[in-house]
């Protein structure tokens, strides 16, 4: 308002000044030329003139808007081209999140070409090319998109992956990820994408191969590394077993189980899952004894039932040597129903019955397990007491149905 009110004052002391001026004396000018003769005042022959430059300039103005070379006009022109390839990008941007792939496609193809992101551009038109089935289109705009921005291989590498993914193109997704990463061996999402390619593609070995990266180079959390490197392990020795198995090499398939295990980290050897696979492997191709020195060196350090239920199974040549062993873990766990119930086979495969029934007779006194009653009734039908057999057997089916 002050500012106002000063521009007013300002404007009125002018016109005071100039009308006092022109008041005082209009002057005469006079200008000949030919047969033609102009007369006016000197202010308003200083009016023409001011009007005379005026429409001179822009005349020329006009002329140079024509020709472009106007630098003023080519800045606004430009400014005008960015801001609508601007409005266009956003236009096309939100058409693609609803879905509008065609409309969206042309948009942001369109806003590409005046675009100062031409990248965002052409990656989203390479998901809305994607989108529509067109994927000619879509490794078109791709390439653009690599094309127009200077250090963008990496940002345009993993959107091709993404896109090669949603089609099911796992080895084609593996090359560009390999090639990516000679360039990038340390990038954390890269790394996390070959782990879903290799997984999708069963590459088991090359995902073993991968995890010290993983590790080192990621922040996924030290569990996930830890599932995921248990996982692979697992898968591994299911491979080595499937592939020598068809071919009835077994002497190959325990020597390659045994190099795969030794290759695995002492975390990862202790994982009941794998310990448990590993010595079932083992049974599987005649390697008891060695299964049985496996799940024993593995139960010093991780106790579970699925692993002493399996030591229990084992039918070693030296079962004395068994059978001591676990009575040696009894003596920190004595009211362990399952290492009680492995006590017994042994005491049986011993002709020990008395004991065996004695192991029994404990293990159901602290939990009746279906497979201690169905024990019992086997030790039963030895000593000829079929009677009290069938009742263990009914008992242990009544618990196994719950």
């Amino acid at each position: 308002m002050k500012r106002f009110v000063v521009l007013l004052a300002l404007v009125v002391v002018i016109g005071l000044v100039f009308g006092n001026v022109i008041a005082l004396d209009s002057g005469y000018v006079f200008i000949r030329w030919h047969h033609y003769s102009v007369e006016a005042t000197v202010w308003s022959f200083v009016a023409l003139l001011l009007v005379c430059v005026i429409v001179l300039q822009w005349l020329l103005r006009g002329v140079f808007l024509l020709l472009g070379s106007d630098v003023r006009f080519n800045d606004w022109r430009r400014h005008r081209r960015e801001q609508r390839a601007r409005l266009l990008t956003t236009r096309g941007l939100l058409n693609l999140a609803q879905g509008q792939w065609k409309r969206a496609e042309q948009q942001l193809v369109d806003a590409a070409k005046q675009s100062d992101t031409p990248l965002i551009n052409y990656l989203a038109a390479a998901r809305a090319a994607y989108e529509q089935g067109h994927h000619d289109d879509t490794d078109q705009w791709l390439n653009a998109a690599n094309q127009t921005t200077k250090g963008s291989e990496l940002a345009v590498g993993i959107s091709q992956v993404q896109l090669l993914h949603s089609r099911q193109q796992h080895e084609q997704a593996l090359a560009v990820l390999l090639r990516l990463r000679q360039q990038y061996p340390k990038h954390p999402y890269l790394l996390k994408l070959l782990v879903k390619t290799y997984q999708d593609l069963s590459d088991w070995v090359a995902l073993q191969a991968l995890l010290p990266a993983i590790k080192k180079f990621t922040k996924v959390p030290a569990d996930e590394v830890k599932a995921l490197e248990d996982k692979v392990n697992l898968q591994v020795m299911e491979r080595i077993a499937s592939q020598y198995g068809q071919h009835g090499d077994r002497a190959q398939l325990v020597v390659e189980l045994q190099k795969a295990h030794r290759a695995m980290s002492r975390t990862s050897r202790y994982q009941v899952g794998i310990v448990q696979r590993y010595a079932e492997l083992l049974v599987t191709y005649g390697h008891e004894s060695e299964a049985e020195a496996v799940l024993r060196q593995a139960l010093k350090y991780v106790w579970h039932d699925d692993l002493i239920r399996l030591y229990g199974h084992i039918a070693s040549v030296d079962n004395k040597k068994q059978w001591l062993f676990a009575e040696k873990q009894l003596q920190e766990r004595p009211n362990d129903p399952v290492l009680l119930l492995v006590l017994a086979k042994f005491a049986s495969r011993q002709q020990e019955t008395d004991k065996a029934r004695e192991y029994l007779n404990t293990a159901l006194s602290i939990k009746r397990l279906p497979e201690l009653h169905f024990e019992m009734a086997k030790l039963m039908l030895a000593d000829g007491d079929e009677t009290l057999a069938c009742e263990h057997f009914q008992l242990g089916l009544a618990l196994d149905q719950k």
